[in-house]
């Protein structure tokens, strides 16, 4: 599996954030929000799961939308995400999200003295797109982006 290579401009998204092992309660509460007070400052359809993760346990989970600005209600929370290279992999849901871990683990560790994998606050983050690819969970022709950002080693 070879990642699609680029640069993405800084992203905000806001949303909800919840324990890495508990994603679908924070898309839930997230559709919920969204329902009861929309982001009016949205900038396309498209859902993002940012993951975030230490080494240890399950991590966090924040799942969301894309905004212009920090001028959010109260109530959802914003991650700021740099400016990056990243490492787009596609993954296809149906056949589970884990699916692709072992070829992105893989193509991460043959790349290591090209690419260091990218950080948000000591933590490594990889972030989930769920844009017009995804078709649901159980269509074979589904798929998800998992953008992994990378950092050249000079």
């Amino acid at each position: 599996m070879e990642p699609k290579i680029f640069t993405r401009e800084a992203l905000l998204i806001a949303g909800v954030t919840g324990s890495g092992d508990e994603t679908g309660k924070a898309w839930d509460a997230f559709m919920k929000l969204d329902k009861l007070n929309p982001l009016k400052n949205r900038i396309t359809d498209d859902g993002y799961e940012i993951r975030l993760y230490s080494g240890e346990g399950a991590g966090e989970v924040h799942v969301g939308a894309c905004v212009k600005d920090v001028h959010v209600p109260v109530e959802y929370k914003v991650i700021s995400l740099p400016s990056s290279l990243y490492a787009e992999f596609e993954i296809y849901p149906s056949k589970g999200y884990t699916s692709g871990n072992a070829e992105m683990n893989k193509w991460l560790s043959d790349n290591a003295s090209v690419y260091r994998q990218g950080r948000l606050d000591d933590k490594y983050f990889a972030v989930e797109v769920y844009d017009n690819r995804y078709k649901g969970e159980k269509d074979p022709t589904s798929v998800v982006g998992i953008m992994v950002p990378i950092v050249p080693i000079d």
